[in-house]
């Protein structure tokens, strides 16, 4: 699946394979269904899908996503991330997102 931008604001839409990410209207759909996030798995797939294809540690995400002033523990991404991939899973867009060993996670564009 290729990442491109869709739309007369390139980036008001993120578009990968069978996911959509509109933020002018903060909605994500799968297939053309809308997918339920909350506030945070929103914020962190939208992260994910605008820098598609790179690992980003959880102290990473936790400062791009949830601010760098925030106190809360690394494993927090854990929980949002499996929030998320629970909420693609039920539209078959799971595989985007992609655990790598010892190093973070990524929004992958090269599933099959």
């Amino acid at each position: 699946a290729v990442l491109r931008r869709t739309g007369a604001d390139s980036n008001s839409a993120q578009q990968a394979g069978v996911l959509q990410l509109d933020a002018a209207a903060h909605r994500v759909t799968a297939r053309g269904a809308a997918v339920p996030l909350g506030p945070t798995e929103y914020k962190l797939l939208s992260f994910l899908m605008t820098h598609p294809d790179r690992v980003y540690s959880r102290a990473q995400l936790l400062d791009r996503v949830w601010g760098a002033n925030v106190y809360v523990e690394e494993r927090t991404v854990d929980v949002h991330i499996r929030r998320l991939r629970k909420a693609l899973a039920d539209h078959a867009a799971e595989i985007y997102i992609q655990t790598v060993r010892g190093a973070g996670y990524r929004f992958s564009t090269q599933v099959v």
